[in-house]
C-alpha cells in the first residue's frame, strides 16, 4: 500500500524511486565511487606505464640478458650462455678498479666544489639584492648548454698553446699548464668543467628549497640575536636537508655516469688517467665491439647506484 501524497515514509522503511531501483541501491554502496575513480586513473595512466616499460624496463631486461652471454658485433660465432664469465673477466679486473677509482675521485672533487658554491650562490640570490634577476638568469646559462657544446668550448679554452686559460695564467705570472696532457691536471680540468655546468643546477634547486621554507623560524633566530651563519647552520640548513639530499643523490648518479664531457675533452687520456666507468663501458662496447662485456659493466654500474637511492630515501624519512 502506497503512502498518500505529501506524507513521509514510516521509520525503518526505505523510499525506493520509481524506474530502476537496483541502480539507486548500487550507487549507495560504500566505496563504489572510489573504485570508479581508481579505475579511471588506471586507464588514464596506462599509456605512461606502457611508455616507461618500453623505454626503460625492456632495455634493462635486454642488458641483463646480454650480460650472461658472449655476444660480440662482427663475430661469426653464435652467442651462447656463459653465466658470470663476463663479470669475472671484465668487471673484477684492475682496469675496472682503476676506472672506479677515477670515477670516485672526480665525483668527490666535484661535490666538494659544486655543493658549497651552489648553496652559497642560492643564499646570495635569495636575499633579492640589486641585480639579482640579471645574475639569476646569467648563472643559469651553463646549465642550459648541452654537455657536448660545453666540452668543445672548454677544449679550445684549455688548449696548451692557444687556449685562453693558459694566456690568463701567463698574464698573472703563474706559468704554463698542460691541462689535458698531464694525468693530474686532466682530472682537475674535467672536475672544473663539470662543476661549471653543475653549479647552476645546485643553485636552482637550493633556491627552490629556500623559497618554500617558512620565514618565522629565521625571524625568531634573528630576534634572539643569532648571526647570519648561526641562523643558516642551526635553522635554515636543517629544514633544507631533504632538498640537499635530493641534490646529492642526483649529482652522485650524474658523476657515476659522466661520459660526454670526458669523451670530448680527453677521451679517457692521457693513457687511462681519466677513464671512468662510463667511458670504459663505451670503449668495451663500441671500440672493442664486446656487447655482452659492456652489458655486464653497465649492470654493475646500475647496481652501484642503488645504495645511493636507498640512503637518500632513508635520510628523507628520518627528517620527516
Amino acid at each position: 500500500m502506497t503512502a498518500p501524497a505529501g506524507t513521509l515514509p514510516e521509520p525503518g522503511s526505505a523510499a525506493i524511486p520509481a524506474g530502476r531501483p537496483e541502480r539507486a541501491t548500487r550507487s549507495r554502496r560504500p566505496g563504489w565511487s572510489a573504485r570508479r575513480r581508481r579505475l579511471g586513473a588506471a586507464v588514464l595512466t596506462l599509456p605512461a606505464w606502457v611508455l616507461l616499460l618500453t623505454l626503460f624496463a625492456v632495455p634493462i631486461a635486454v642488458g641483463v640478458y646480454l650480460s650472461f652471454r658472449n655476444e660480440a658485433i662482427g663475430s661469426f660465432a653464435r652467442g651462447r650462455f656463459v653465466g658470470f664469465s663476463n663479470f669475472r673477466r671484465d668487471v673484477f679486473t684492475s682496469t675496472f678498479y682503476d676506472a672506479v677509482k677515477t670515477t670516485a675521485v672526480i665525483a668527490l672533487m666535484g661535490l666538494a666544489i659544486q655543493l658549497p658554491a651552489g648553496i652559497g650562490l642560492a643564499l646570495l640570490l635569495h636575499r633579492n639584492l640589486r641585480g639579482t634577476r640579471f645574475f639569476r638568469s646569467a648563472l643559469l646559462i651553463p646549465m642550459l648548454l648541452t654537455p657536448v657544446a660545453v666540452g668543445i668550448m672548454w677544449r679550445f679554452m684549455l688548449d696548451s698553446d692557444l687556449g685562453v686559460m693558459n694566456w690568463l695564467l701567463q698574464t698573472v705570472g703563474l706559468g704554463h699548464v698542460d691541462w689535458l696532457g698531464d694525468q693530474h691536471s686532466a682530472v682537475v680540468a674535467i672536475v672544473l668543467v663539470d662543476s661549471w655546468q653543475a653549479i647552476p643546477f645546485v643553485m636552482l634547486l637550493t633556491l627552490a628549497g629556500l623559497a618554500g621554507l617558512p620565514e618565522s623560524p629565521m625571524e625568531a633566530a634573528r630576534v634572539d640575536g643569532g648571526s647570519a651563519w648561526q641562523t643558516f647552520w642551526f635553522v635554515t640548513f636543517p629544514m633544507l636537508r631533504p632538498v640537499l639530499y635530493v641534490i646529492l643523490m642526483i649529482r652522485v648518479i650524474d658523476a657515476a655516469k659522466l661520459f660526454d664531457i670526458i669523451f670530448i675533452l680527453t677521451r679517457g687520456g692521457p693513457g687511462t688517467a681519466t677513464q671512468t666507468v662510463g667511458l670504459l663501458d663505451y670503449n668495451t662496447g663500441f671500440n672493442f665491439l664486446q656487447i655482452s662485456r659492456a652489458a655486464a659493466i653497465g649492470v654493475v654500474l646500475a647496481v652501484f647506484t642503488i645504495p645511493v637511492y636507498l640512503l637518500w630515501t632513508r635520510a628523507v624519512r628520518a627528517n620527516k
